[in-house]
C-alpha cells in the first residue's frame, strides 16, 4: 500500500523491539531505516541481527523514547510503528509524528481495534480494564483524518498473525514462568490474566484485533509503488 516516495526512502520505526520488521523494512525498500526502542536488550539484539544480515550500513539504532523525538520536522518519508503505538496514545502519536513526515509522506501504524460495533460483552469488559480507550475501525479512522492524513488503506492481521507468532510462544513460556514462581501471587495472577486472553481471542477473534493504519500526511501525491 505504501506509495514509492524516493529512491532511498528514509524510515523511522518507532518502537522497534527486537526489530523483525525493522530488517524487512530495510531489505523491502532499499532505503535507510531508524530502529527507535527504549529497552537496551532488543536493540543489542537488533545491532547482532543487522550484521549478520549486512545491513549495518542501512540500520542505525537510537535508544529513545516515542514521546520525545529529536528529530527536526519533515525527515521522514515513512513513519512505521508496529505494535507500539498505544504505548503513547493512537490519537497523541498521529498528531506529534506527524511534524516528522515529509509532505506526502507515509505513516503506517498497528493498533488494536473493534471489529465491530457492537462488541460481545465479555472481552468488552476485558478491555475496559485493560485498554480502556480502544476505539473501533471507524473511530480510528476518523482520528486518522481529524490529525492530517489520507486514509491509503487499512486491514486487519489475520488470526494466523496472532496464534503462530504470539500466543503458542506466549502459552509455551507461561508454563516456565509458573515453574519458577510457583508461589508469587503476582506471577500467578499474570499466568491467569494472560491464559484468560488468549482464551477470549479464539473465542472472539473475528469481534477485534489488530490493524495496520496506512497513512499519508497531506500534500503532494506521490504516483510510483514499491
Amino acid at each position: 500500500m505504501i506509495p514509492r516516495l524516493s529512491r532511498s526512502p528514509v524510515i523511522l520505526d518507532i518502537g522497534c523491539g527486537p526489530g523483525a520488521q525493522t530488517l524487512e523494512l530495510a531489505r523491502l525498500s532499499g532505503g535507510r531505516v531508524i530502529g527507535l526502542d527504549i529497552h537496551l536488550p532488543f536493540l543489542a539484539h537488533l545491532m547482532s541481527r543487522r550484521r549478520e544480515e549486512a545491513l549495518s550500513g542501512r540500520i542505525s539504532l537510537i535508544q529513545g523514547s516515542m514521546s520525545a523525538l529529536g528529530f527536526k520536522p519533515g525527515v521522514f518519508d515513512i513513519i512505521w510503528s508496529e505494535g507500539a503505538i498505544y504505548i503513547h496514545g493512537f490519537d497523541e502519536g498521529l498528531r506529534t509524528w506527524r511534524s516528522f513526515l515529509k509532505e506526502g509522506g507515509v505513516c503506517a501504524v498497528s493498533e488494536l481495534s473493534w471489529l465491530t460495533k457492537d462488541p460481545p460483552s465479555e472481552p468488552s469488559t476485558f478491555f475496559s480494564d485493560v485498554y480502556p480507550g480502544m476505539r473501533t475501525v471507524s473511530e480510528n479512522l476518523a482520528a486518522c483524518r481529524k490529525y492530517g492524513y489520507n486514509i491509503i488503506g487499512h486491514f486487519a492481521l489475520p488470526d494466523d498473525a496472532w496464534e503462530k507468532n504470539y500466543y503458542r510462544p506466549l502459552a509455551r513460556r507461561l508454563k516456565t514462568f509458573g515453574s519458577k514462581h510457583p508461589d508469587d501471587p503476582d506471577a500467578l495472577a499474570l499466568i491467569s490474566a494472560t491464559r484468560r486472553e488468549i482464551a477470549l481471542f479464539r473465542k472472539y477473534s473475528t469481534a477485534y484485533g489488530y490493524v495496520f493504519y496506512v497513512l499519508r500526511k497531506r500534500g503532494r501525491q506521490p504516483f510510483t509503488r514499491f
